[in-house]
């Protein structure tokens, strides 16, 4: 794996970990696609993705979330500024069982480093699904108030 690449997933795997949604985004690509049970969202703006994944971090918090740590499982390195790289997640909660999902991240290389254009989750707990349903909720409330 690209060595740039792998840095750039432990720095966002240090912002996750810190629940920190400023230092998260601004690891995105615009526009920025999620694809949640089989329904795709687009972020065009920082303005529409940046309080989504506060709220998602935020629900992340109250679910006494501690600490997250990742695996790489696979990745497809389409050409030297395209990959796709899958983790597993494992999340420590306060006096709760840890959460572990798979997510695939689509990422491109450009000016100003890695970014992530896309996610891709397909193994999550029953839990998540609310936080991550939350922050699209979120996101089509803002849109719709430009």
């Amino acid at each position: 794996m690209d060595e740039g690449l792998e840095v750039f997933f432990e720095q966002y795997g240090q912002a996750y970990s810190a629940l920190d949604a400023n230092a998260v985004s601004s690891m995105f690509a615009l526009p920025f696609m999620t694809i949640h049970q089989g329904q795709g969202t687009v972020w065009e703006t920082m303005d529409l993705l940046l309080p989504a994944t506060a709220s998602l971090l935020g629900w992340f918090e109250q679910q006494g979330f501690l600490s997250a740590s990742y695996t790489i499982k696979d990745v497809l390195c389409i050409s030297p500024d395209f990959a796709s790289v899958n983790l597993i997640w494992s999340v420590t909660r306060l006096d709760m069982a840890a959460w572990q999902y798979g997510t695939c991240y689509h990422v491109k290389r450009g000016a100003g480093g890695w970014r992530i254009y896309g996610v891709v989750q397909f193994d999550t707990v029953p839990e998540l699904e609310e936080g991550v349903e939350a922050a699209i909720k979120l996101r089509h409330s803002l849109h719709s108030n430009l």
